[in-house]
């Protein structure tokens, strides 16, 4: 009984190990191959425009992120220009005197 148990589950791992290398050698072979297939041609065109939109995405996302390098570090400068005028505002402008009677 527990040898069965022990076959079975075994006997299952082996025939989809099998399978498996089985399914990867024929798609690998037919890569390179045009199909007359329709269903075929219409899986390998849907990969290419999905492999397209992704080279897509890819760019614009490199792009997105250089625009947003340069407006930060823009921002940046500006508020280091904008700290440094007022502390020479400051600096020329006679103190106020606060009123420390309370």
């Amino acid at each position: 009984m527990k040898a069965r148990h022990i076959l079975i589950p075994s006997l299952f791992l082996a025939l989809a190990g099998s399978a498996m290398a089985q399914s990867t050698a024929p798609a690998a072979a037919t890569a390179g191959t045009p199909s007359a297939d329709p269903f075929v041609q219409k899986r390998q065109a849907d990969a290419d425009a999905k492999a397209e939109y992704k080279q897509q995405k890819k760019a614009a996302k490199q792009e997105y992120k250089a625009d947003r390098k340069a407006a930060k570090a823009q921002l940046k400068q500006e508020k280091m220009d904008s700290t440094a005028q007022r502390n020479e505002a400051l600096a020329t402008s006679p103190a106020a005197k606060t009123d420390n009677s309370h």
